[in-house]
């Protein structure tokens, strides 16, 4: 006789959550294309029970040249095209950082948008992690900032020690909601499964670019485990 862990629906884990990493935003990098988007994606967000969404665009050289500046803006005149109940569900704006070349000088010059609690959402490349990632790391707690590492299962020269040290040296860990679907491969599902079952997780977010993205986790189910870590993420 074979026995089945019984799956459940993640989206019941999910009420009361803050999001705070997606590409929201309109036309400002590779997330949402429009203003429609954006609306489409905010009800999907109601729907799966969100208390509020902090958009996180990209910022990386040669890409996404954005800067605070131009991102509040951007966030500004988006809350203004909703109606007030959508608008309600905008509580503010950050980016998620690439540790590129320019990102020290950004730091020094305080170019840069925060998440609640002086944390900072930034990134790796999917290609290689940084020569001096640990120097930069350490060059953001020395400004009194929470480096949140964004899906580190996601980075495939990245094994699960070797996430655990950077979360040694001062960083927070923050998983993709649809890693635990496969979205992005199986090593990334595995990946986000033991840290969450290992308690190494800090925070899980959509990193939704897309109205497919959040109807993919509304329609996710995942094990009795995973969700319960979930929901004790979730303050």
């Amino acid at each position: 006789m074979f026995f089945f862990s019984k799956k459940v629906f993640l989206a019941d884990a999910l009420a009361g959550l803050i999001d705070v990493h997606n590409h929201l935003l309109p036309g400002i990098d590779d997330g949402a294309d429009s203003l429609a988007t954006t609306q489409a994606m905010i009800s999907l967000y109601q729907e799966l029970g969100f208390k509020g969404v902090y958009t996180t665009p990209h910022t990386m050289e040669d890409y996404y040249n954005n800067d605070a500046s131009g991102i509040t803006k951007c966030f500004e005149n988006t809350r203004k095209q909703l109606d007030r109940s959508q608008a309600a569900l905008l509580l503010g704006t950050a980016s998620e950082y690439m540790l590129d070349g320019g990102f020290s000088q950004l730091l020094k010059e305080g170019n840069y948008l925060k998440l609640p609690d002086e944390q900072l959402l930034f990134e790796f490349s999917y290609f290689q992690k940084p020569n001096n990632a640990e120097e930069l790391i350490f060059e953001m707690k020395s400004y009194d900032l929470l480096p949140v590492l964004a899906h580190p299962e996601r980075y495939r020269y990245l094994n699960v020690p070797q996430i655990i040290d950077l979360k040694k040296r001062g960083c927070m860990l923050q998983i993709n909601l649809l890693s635990l679907s496969g979205h992005y491969g199986t090593a990334a599902l595995k990946k986000a499964e033991q840290l969450l079952l290992e308690d190494h997780a800090t925070m899980v977010a959509t990193d939704a670019h897309r109205v497919e993205h959040l109807t993919k986790i509304k329609d996710m189910q995942v094990s009795q485990k995973i969700f319960q870590k979930i929901k004790s993420l979730n303050p």
